[in-house]
C-alpha cells in the first residue's frame, strides 16, 4: 500500500495529542483506554468506510456513535451549500424553521421544537422545563442510563434499590444530585407529588443495549400521569433509528418531552427538546401566566449549517426508508454473528434492536445495568480489539451501529472477521 500519511502515524499523532489535549482525546470514549491500546486517527470517511492517517481502511460500525445514520459523508453537499451563505448569524434562519417542521411532522405528539447544540444540553433543558412546569425538584433516573454530563445527571446509585443519587464524578457537589433518585432499569418505581419528572432511555443504550420489558414504559407513563410528573424520553440515540417516530412509535407510549440528538444533526452539533406546546412555550420570556418562564438560550442554537445537515439526513431517511433498511442489514449481521458463535460453541447474545446491536458473551438473562455488568465484559472488550485488528471498527466494547450505507458485502466481511475474533478470544481462555 502506498504511504499516504505524509509521515503521520496514529501513534505519533496520539503522542502529540496527549501533550495538548487531556488524555489525547476530546471525549473519553475515543481513547480506547477501557479496552487497551491507542486510538487511530481518521483522515476521511466514505459510505460505510473510514480511513486512518496511515491509509488503512476500516468498515465503520461506530458511525460517529450513531450520528451518521446515512453513512459518510452523504450530506456534505447540503453542508457546503449552507456554509457558502455563512456559518452563524445570531438571528433566525429558514433552515431551523424547516427542520423543526420536519421533526413535528415525523413524531406523533410533537407540537414544538427547541433546538440546542448537544445531547447534554437537550436533557439538561428538558429537566429544567419539567421542574418549571411542575414546581417540583425531584428527578428519577435509571441506573446505567446516561443522559449527558450536566452535574444533576451525573449521579450514581447507592447501596439500595432506589436511593438518592451520589455524585458519579469528581467536581459534582452532593447538592447537585440531592434531588436525583436512581432506580433500577425495567422496574416501575413508586412516584409521588415530589417528583418533577422521570427521564429514561426507552431502549437503554449506554449500559449496553437493554430493551424495555413488557409493561415498563407503559407503567412509567401511567405513574407519571397519576403523580402529575412529566415523562421524558431520552432518544438521543434511538431517535429516527428505531422508527421515523422514534421509540414512542415502536412501543406505543408517548412521553411529554423527547430529547433528540445525533441523527437530527447529520453529523454536526445539534440536538432538540421536543414536546407539547404548553410546555415548550414556557421558554418564551413572559409567556407563563405566573411569570415563571424557563430560561433556555444558546449562541449556536439552530445553527444554519447543522440545520441543513439535519434536514438532508431526514430527507435521506425518508427516501430510503431507513428504519426498515437498518433492520434488514442489522438482522443479517446478528444472524451471522450468532452462526459464528454456534459453530465455535461460544455463548453469545446479540442484544438490542437490529438497527444497532451489542454482542454480549454469557447465557444469563439481561434486564438491567447489574445483570448486564455481570456478563463477560473482558471477552466483549477483547472481541472489539480483535475486530479492530481485522479492520472492523466497532465501539470499544463492541457495540455496533448500522447505517443505510452498509450492505450485505460488509456484513459478510464483518461475519468472517467475527468468526476469527471469537475463535481468538475462545483460544485465549476468555470464555471459561
Amino acid at each position: 500500500m502506498a504511504d499516504r500519511s505524509g509521515g503521520r502515524t496514529n501513534a505519533s499523532l496520539f503522542e502529540r495529542a496527549e501533550r495538548v489535549i487531556p488524555g489525547g482525546v476530546n471525549s473519553p470514549v475515543r481513547a480506547f483506554r477501557s479496552v487497551g491500546g491507542a486510538p487511530y486517527f481518521v483522515a476521511r470517511g466514505s459510505g460505510p468506510y473510514v480511513w486512518d492517517v496511515e491509509g488503512r481502511q476500516y468498515i465503520d460500525y461506530v458511525q460517529s456513535w450513531g450520528a451518521s445514520i446515512v453513512g459518510h459523508p452523504l450530506v456534505i453537499e447540503a453542508v457546503q451549500r449552507a456554509a457558502s451563505a455563512g456559518t452563524t448569524f445570531g438571528a433566525p434562519t429558514e433552515g431551523e424553521v424547516r427542520l423543526a417542521e420536519e421533526i413535528c411532522a415525523r413524531v406523533e405528539g410533537c407540537e414544538m421544537v427547541r433546538l440546542v447544540s448537544s445531547g447534554t444540553e437537550t436533557t439538561m433543558s428538558a429537566i429544567r422545563l419539567a421542574r418549571g412546569v411542575t414546581g417540583r425538584d425531584r428527578v428519577v433516573v435509571f441506573e446505567g442510563c446516561y443522559h449527558g454530563h450536566s452535574d444533576g445527571l451525573l449521579a450514581g446509585g447507592g447501596s439500595g434499590l432506589a436511593t438518592l443519587g451520589l455524585p458519579a464524578s469528581a467536581g459534582v457537589p452532593r447538592s447537585a444530585v440531592a434531588d436525583t433518585v436512581v432506580v433500577p432499569y425495567n422496574v416501575v418505581p413508586p412516584l409521588d407529588d415530589s417528583v418533577a419528572c422521570v427521564i429514561v432511555e426507552p431502549v437503554a443504550a449506554n449500559m449496553g443495549l437493554v430493551p424495555p420489558v413488557p409493561g415498563f414504559l407503559e407503567g412509567l407513563r401511567d405513574g407519571c400521569s397519576a403523580a402529575g410528573a412529566l415523562l421524558i424520553f431520552d432518544e438521543v440515540i434511538t431517535g429516527f433509528r428505531l422508527a421515523s417516530g422514534g421509540a414512542a412509535q415502536v412501543y406505543g407510549v408517548q412521553p411529554d418531552l423527547w430529547c433528540f440528538g445525533k441523527v437530527i444533526g447529520g453529523g454536526l452539533p445539534l440536538a432538540a427538546v421536543v414536546g407539547r406546546r404548553d410546555i415548550l412555550e414556557l421558554t418564551v420570556p413572559g409567556r407563563a401566566a405566573d411569570g415563571r418562564s424557563v430560561y433556555m438560550s444558546g449562541t449556536l442554537n439552530g445553527n444554519a449549517i447543522a440545520a441543513a445537515a439535519g434536514l438532508a439526513t431526514l430527507d435521506v431517511i425518508a427516501e430510503e426508508n431507513a428504519p426498515a433498511r437498518l433492520v434488514e442489514i442489522g438482522s443479517a449481521l446478528a444472524r451471522g454473528f450468532e452462526d459464528c458463535a454456534y459453530r465455535l460453541s461460544v455463548p453469545l447474545q446479540m442484544m438490542g434492536p437490529p438497527a444497532f446491536a451489542d454482542p454480549v458473551f454469557g447465557d444469563g438473562e439481561i434486564y438491567d445495568y447489574r445483570s448486564y455488568a455481570a456478563t463477560n465484559r473482558a471477552a466483549a472488550k477483547q472481541f472489539g480489539i480483535e475486530l479492530l485488528k481485522r479492520d472492523i471498527f466497532v465501539h470499544p466494547a463492541s457495540k455496533i451501529y448500522i447505517s443505510t450505507a452498509h450492505n450485505y458485502h460488509q456484513v459478510e466481511v464483518a461475519c468472517n472477521a467475527a468468526y476469527e475474533a471469537m475463535r481468538a478470544i475462545r483460544d485465549r481462555g476468555l470464555l471459561e
